[in-house]
């Protein structure tokens, strides 16, 4: 998220984070540090306002969320560098079941013959059945109307929860500065969802995003003609979608989820190289490095790790330090070196490489 943000206009401020699901096992722990590796990453952007005192205190009352915090912040490095590995296959997230809805943004639309054929039957929906949340929205002659240019309207269709379907209606944009919406995978309580965005940014761009407006496909070109009624469908299975207009494929997603997460960066004051990985798989993570830059190496390192043996392992009053960070001396570094990530672990090494002269 973080690495698509335009830079020049703004700064993020952040002041703290938590992984508000089983925030206490393993698999939150390396959740929240990846989102903490992405803020360091984009130092430049996000500012992070809070130090390892927040998370200081009896090793009794620790989650192993707490030592991933300290160890974060306790080996910030003072500016980052350049890194690129190879990432394991990422894993398929399924997609839930949900309801379908329509909507815009600052734009004038209409949708009509919405069906939807699903288990080999095919339904015609009535659209006035449709439930708005924002935006003006009425129905005449069979057609969808929302006539507000308000920045985000939506109206839900509550008749029908699903994820392998196929939705087919025609849509169009009547009056506005951009396109037209259609949302998939609505949650009962719409906090989550996806939406394909079709004509986003003053009508030149269409891609699929979240319902919080986090981007999830590549921004494409692409521009809808006004008061021009388009052939729209939408191919929904239990791996993704993919988005047809007028029968040519525009946009598709499969959601994953990455198992390997990594910062680099170097500390002038110790004259360290900061390499920071996280393994989220069952598996060991298997790396061979290449520092580049020509800097002496020394072969003798740290490297602290932050592991479990299960992703849902968690910290205990009768066991505080069943996941626990544990330093130990690793002598093979050098321009190329092999490691073995652990399994569901947080590793941080720290490289002597001394600036010349």
């Amino acid at each position: 998220m973080f690495d698509r943000e335009p830079r020049g206009k703004f700064l993020i401020h952040a002041h703290g984070y938590m992984c508000k699901v089983d925030s206490s096992n393993m698999l939150s722990t390396l959740a929240e540090v990846a989102w903490h590796l992405g803020m360091e990453r984009n130092g430049d952007l996000v500012q992070i306002d809070f130090d390892s005192l927040a998370v200081k205190g009896d090793d009794e009352s620790k989650f192993s969320a707490d030592y991933a915090r300290a160890m974060s912040l306790e080996n910030t490095p003072t500016y980052n560098v350049g890194i690129s590995k190879v990432q394991s296959t990422p894993l398929p997230i399924k997609v839930e079941k949900g309801m379908i809805g329509f909507g815009s943004w600052d734009t004038e639309v209409e949708f009509k013959d919405i069906q939807i054929e699903m288990d080999g039957k095919v339904t015609l929906y009535d659209i006035s059945r449709c439930h708005a949340d924002s935006g003006e929205w009425n129905v005449q002659d069979g057609v969808l109307m929302q006539t507000s240019r308000q920045l985000r309207t939506r109206a839900i269709l509550p008749d029908f929860v699903g994820d392998k379907y196929v939705l087919t209606l025609k849509a169009r944009r009547t009056r506005g500065n951009e396109g037209f919406f259609i949302y998939y995978g609505v949650s009962t309580d719409r906090k989550k969802g996806y939406c394909v965005n079709m004509g986003r940014w003053n009508n030149r761009f269409a891609n699929i995003e979240d319902m919080k407006g986090g981007v999830v496909t590549k921004i494409i070109p692409y521009h809808l003609k006004n008061k021009c009624w388009y052939d729209v469908k939408l191919l929904s299975t239990s791996e993704g979608v993919e988005f047809y207009v007028n029968g040519r494929l525009v946009v598709g997603y499969k959601p994953v989820m990455s198992q390997q997460f990594y910062t680099a960066g170097y500390d002038e004051e110790a004259e360290e190289a900061v390499l920071k990985v996280v393994n989220s798989a069952e598996t060991p993570y298997k790396v061979r490095f290449h520092l580049v830059g020509g800097t002496q190496i020394e072969a003798k390192g740290r490297v602290i790790t932050l592991s479990a043996v299960a992703g849902m392992d968690e910290n205990t009053v009768e066991e505080p330090t069943r996941i626990y960070p544990r330093e130990s001396q690793f002598r093979e570094f050098g321009e190329q070196f092999d490691y073995d990530f652990l399994p569901f672990s947080y590793t941080i090494m720290r490289i002597k490489t001394p600036k010349k002269g």
